[in-house]
């Protein structure tokens, strides 16, 4: 289970509002998803003991380049990552509006779709189900090196890549 925990600092080529030299804050790409991350980890520590598997977690920099640190992470071939059965990644998971959460990937394993319905079902939540593993996100990494892979989303919005992407916005 991964995130990304880089963003912009104070801008740069990268920022839509190009003309501001101010931080970018970054509350949901990708503060939202590396909060995620941390608590998902905290979890299943505390469940530890009803794990069937292990579970990696880990945080990325780079991805604003270009998914540099996933794409780092899986050349070097770690050891655990042979037998990984699947990628679960969180960008942009901090405004859910309309009870709606999209699930990227679910097109990468016969057994995502059914997985995921029941999870949305169980959470009451909306979910926009599809896509193979490819995205301008970490999961592309796992995704090329043969993994199933799930890459969670709450969508678009005006703030993305700007200064005013705060925390008071997440949800």
């Amino acid at each position: 289970i991964g995130a990304h925990y880089d963003h912009l600092g104070l801008g740069g080529h990268n920022s839509l509002a190009p003309d501001k030299s101010e931080p970018h804050l970054g509350a949901d790409d990708n503060a939202s998803g590396t909060a995620t991350l941390l608590e998902i980890a905290r979890a299943l520590n505390a469940d530890k003991a009803e794990l069937t598997r292990d579970v990696i977690i880990t945080a990325f920099s780079g991805e604003e380049d270009g998914v540099l640190g996933s794409a780092a992470l899986v050349k070097s071939k770690p050891e655990w990552l042979e037998g990984a059965v699947a990628m679960l990644n969180l960008d942009m998971v901090g405004r859910l509006r309309s009870n709606e959460l999209s699930v990227l990937g679910a097109k990468s394993a016969a057994e995502w779709e059914p997985l995921v319905a029941h999870a949305c079902a169980a959470a009451r939540v909306s979910c926009n189900v599809g896509g193979d593993g490819y995205g301008p996100s970490d999961q592309t990494s796992f995704y090329a090196a043969g993994l199933p892979v799930l890459h969670f989303f709450t969508g678009a919005h005006s703030d993305y890549h700007k200064p005013s992407d705060a925390a008071a916005k997440l949800n």
